[in-house]
């Protein structure tokens, strides 16, 4: 069986397109020999895990096998030409449908194969109208199941995660956490730095680094998951999922790719106006029993979604060769 080469961009341990191929790579620990390879030096986070950055003067890069390249955010350079892979698997998880037909044609070109699309979510493959089979962001739920669906007495707390950059918040997100600590709530925001010239020194709103704690202890932290974003569309969202898993009853945007995952007021609240955002909101806070049913139905869907039988049927993707 040929060698099944894992090609990333590295440098962020915080970035999601990154985090599902380590875990990928040890899913098929014993089905199927994998490398893991980042076009840019690999944070430390990272090279511990066995990422080798590509170096092709130092004699370093994929050879043969298959290639499945991690997103269009990684840079396709002359090594690909090198590489000489028997098939090209290319996952498109960031919106830049520029990126994208640029990276069909450079594989094109440089291999001779067409490479076989992967897309994150079904919203990611009709924008742009192309054949592929539609695979979820690979996440390993169990560590977000051990946490009781029944919080602890406590301020309500409303929060999410992200990476630290203000395209990952809606800016009428500044309003809403003003609003929640005015009413008593606390406000927990992970990767909410760059919002501190908004909200630094209002009191109950803590804004921590990306990466401050432990994912799965952040989330435990909360009661609400509140997600939307700004400029960046999300094309899946796995932190959404990951609260869902955490049992938390979420409030979250329409329009990013996990979006296509929830059953609006059944396992999760869809909001498209700041007026539905502030609703849903302060209908979790003052209400404990609507928190634990829809947390508890998050938690069911989750699993559904990420639980053993998708996982496997992910990995199962990988563990032989195939074709499309």
């Amino acid at each position: 069986m040929t060698i099944l080469h894992l090609v990333g961009r590295f440098d962020d341990p915080h970035t999601g397109a990154e985090r599902s191929l380590p875990d990928l790579a040890a899913a098929l620990s014993g089905r199927r020999e994998t490398r893991l390879w980042s076009v840019v030096p690999p944070h430390p986070f990272f090279a511990d895990r066995g990422v080798q950055g590509i170096d092709v003067a130092g004699g370093r890069w994929p050879q043969g096998g298959t290639l499945l390249i991690g997103g269009v955010h990684v840079r396709l350079d002359d090594w690909l030409q090198q590489a000489r892979p028997q098939q090209v698997v290319l996952r498109y998880n960031l919106p830049n449908h520029g990126r994208l037909f640029d990276a069909i044609l450079f594989i094109r070109e440089a291999t001779g194969l067409d490479p076989d699309l992967v897309f994150v979510s079904r919203a990611m493959q009709l924008s742009v109208g192309l054949p592929g089979r539609i695979e979820h962001s690979l996440i390993a739920i169990d560590r977000f199941l051990a946490h009781p669906i029944a919080r602890p007495e406590r301020p309500v707390t409303v929060g999410r995660l992200s990476r630290d950059v203000i395209e990952k918040h809606d800016p009428k997100d500044v309003a809403v956490y003003r609003g929640l600590a005015a009413r008593g709530l606390r406000v927990r925001v992970m990767g909410g730095t760059c919002l501190a010239p908004f909200l630094g020194g209002v009191a109950g709103v803590e804004l921590l680094p990306a990466g401050a704690e432990d994912a799965s202890s952040f989330l435990a932290s909360l009661d609400v998951f509140f997600y939307r974003t700004g400029s960046f569309i999300e094309p899946y969202g796995r932190v959404v999922m990951e609260a869902m898993a955490s049992g938390l009853p979420v409030v979250v945007a329409a329009n990013g790719g996990f979006a296509e995952q929830i059953h609006h007021g059944q396992d999760g609240i869809l909001v498209q106006t700041q007026e539905q955002a502030v609703q849903a909101l302060s209908a979790l806070g003052a209400d404990p029993a609507l928190r634990r049913r829809l947390g508890a139905a998050a938690r069911a869907r989750a699993i559904e979604v990420h639980g053993p039988k998708a996982f496997a049927a992910i990995v199962g993707n990988y563990a032989a060769e195939s074709r499309g």
